[in-house]
């Protein structure tokens, strides 16, 4: 793949992960558009998984079932949760997304809101091979709390416990 398809690819890439959400299809089990992980992927995030680097095959939720279990969690007291602004730097190894996403908690009425960042490195063949995640803890922390109950930062698999807890309390099935 040459340089210009492949920085095009990697903003359809990125411009498919917002239009998901966008549209809450995500919550309905729809994956990104054209998002391909290479079989040795990793995901890193200090908030999510501290300091572990996830090889995402070995991982026991799949990363598109993971997507779906949180949009579902996440839409119980926010049910217009979705991105309110978005920003895609295309590059040559990958992509920035910057997330502002925002959603009304149905017990008080309240907006609240949160930025996400994601950088995404690619191969020459635009499948992913690095994907990391960060929030600021003094907006995330908050809304999560608000969400599902739980507050990270989160180490191994207790972000899934967390959304576990919540689908369980609320009787949320797949």
């Amino acid at each position: 793949m040459d340089l210009v398809d492949r920085i095009a690819k990697h903003r359809r890439m990125a411009e498919s992960y917002r239009d998901k959400y966008v549209l809450q299809k995500v919550q309905e089990g729809e994956t990104y558009d054209e998002w391909e992980f290479t079989d040795d992927a990793v995901y890193t995030s200090p908030y999510f998984v501290a300091d572990q680097e996830l090889v995402l095959k070995d991982v026991a939720t799949h990363w598109d079932t993971a997507a779906t279990i949180e949009a579902k969690a996440y839409g119980v007291v926010f049910p217009d949760w979705k991105p309110a602004g978005f920003k895609v730097w295309p590059a040559e190894n990958g992509f920035v997304q910057r997330y502002r996403w925002e959603g009304t908690n149905i017990n008080t009425g309240r907006t609240m809101g949160f930025y996400s960042i994601s950088f995404v490195e690619t191969n020459d063949e635009a499948q992913i091979t690095h994907w990391s995640t960060y929030v600021n803890d003094e907006e995330y922390g908050p809304f999560l709390e608000a969400a599902i109950g739980a507050r990270g930062p989160f180490h191994g698999d207790e972000y899934m416990q967390a959304l576990s807890r919540h689908f369980e309390k609320h009787s949320i099935t797949l």
